[in-house]
């Protein structure tokens, strides 16, 4: 779903120059330069020109606490000693995570001209509408949204904003991908994951002429805790909520392609970027606990973390850029996440989320033609 920059792949060989001194009383004849013929090489696969696509964070188009902009204030921040993390998701900072690093945002502006005008140059594409807060935010049942997020959720997306992302995908030629908040709020006394947000969501994006191509459950089950899940929440119950979910799905938006389980953190390598203590769930067990009902398997790849979350380890250097242990990061999540889910069982999608829409990322790209900054 996130394409390379070119709409196929070459299979060509590699040419690798040796330079020999010798002592003799002739210079050897010149030989041409070489040379490579892109054109002439077999095609070895070919992506969906929406493949290489973009992100506008959930929280970028409601505003609220968001990451504080890189400056003088945020390096003086990180000089001072950590202080205790958000304990849970009550309040506007994900659990595990230093609220001193956030500030409040506006919403972006998504009619914003030279904005459409960029993002249109990008299509056709997928425009990505989620992220952490997506998980806890409300949307509400009239125009008339609420001054507060309703208990069990964390901030408000109106009907308005919605639209707005709505016209915007149109403008760009670029079609929607989201998730589906989990929190607390949409659960009923026995915790049971209800489909009431999700449907009203769902019904509103039709009413306004518009349609989600593509969805996961939840952001990133595999950090549940940090996302705004119950206390406990473990993967017995996201394979309970996720065949909820599915059963809702095909009924009520049948072409809507089921992207999951949106795995992070795990790789073959020693580096995987996880948020401190929090407990991880792991890919195996989401898929064992959920069933069959994937149409595009996904996983997020975070390569390294930024000066952010410099707490959590796992920084990077420019001096790395072309390093080898750099570069097969990339290859060695796609190793891990090939080991789960063979490509042959369903389609494979390599998703992440190329956040180039709207604001700095918390990390940073990998490779050149797969994006994966974080917010």
């Amino acid at each position: 779903m996130y394409k390379r920059s070119s709409g196929w792949f070459c299979a060509g060989a590699g040419l690798a120059g040796v330079g020999i001194l010798s002592i003799v009383s002739e210079a050897p004849p010149a030989t041409p330069n070489p040379s490579l013929r892109p054109a002439t090489m077999p095609r070895v696969g070919t992506v969906d020109e929406r493949y290489q696509s973009y992100n506008v964070e959930m929280l970028e188009v409601t505003g609220g606490k968001f990451w504080k902009p890189y400056g003088p204030e945020l390096d003086a921040i990180l000089k001072q000693p950590h202080p205790s993390a958000a304990p849970s998701s009550s309040g506007d900072t994900p659990p595990g995570m230093n609220p001193a690093l956030y500030q409040y945002r506006p919403p972006i502006d998504l009619t914003n001209a030279r904005l459409r005008k960029l993002a249109a140059a990008l299509g056709p594409a997928y425009v990505r509408v989620s992220g952490t807060w997506a998980n806890t935010t409300y949307f509400p049942e009239t125009d008339e949204a609420p001054a507060k997020p309703p208990p069990g959720f964390m901030g408000i997306l109106t009907r308005q904003q919605w639209k707005g992302v709505v016209d915007f995908s149109k403008a760009v030629d670029a079609e929607i991908v989201t998730s589906f908040a989990y929190s607390a709020g949409t659960r009923d006394a026995a915790g049971l994951w209800t489909t009431d947000q999700a449907k009203r969501f769902v019904d509103y994006t039709n009413s306004v002429g518009g349609r989600i191509a593509a969805a996961e459950f939840m952001n990133e089950p595999t950090l549940a805790a940090m996302g705004g899940a119950p206390t406990g929440y473990d993967a017995a119950a996201y394979g309970r909520d996720f065949k909820v979910f599915r059963a809702f799905a095909k009924q009520t938006v049948p072409t809507l392609l089921i992207l999951g389980p949106g795995s992070v953190g795990e790789t073959t390598g020693d580096w995987g970027v996880a948020h401190g203590n929090l407990k991880m769930l792991k890919t195996r067990d989401l898929l064992a606990a959920s069933g069959p009902g994937i149409d595009r398997f996904s996983y997020h790849h975070y390569g390294a973390a930024s000066i952010r979350c410099a707490a959590m380890g796992h920084q990077t250097t420019a001096d790395a850029a072309l390093s080898e242990q750099w570069l097969r990061r990339t290859d060695e999540t796609l190793a891990f996440h090939h080991a789960v889910w063979p490509a042959s069982s369903v389609g494979f999608l390599k998703a992440r989320l190329c956040k180039t829409v709207g604001r700095p990322s918390c990390r940073r790209a990998t490779r050149p033609g797969t994006r994966h900054p974080r917010r």
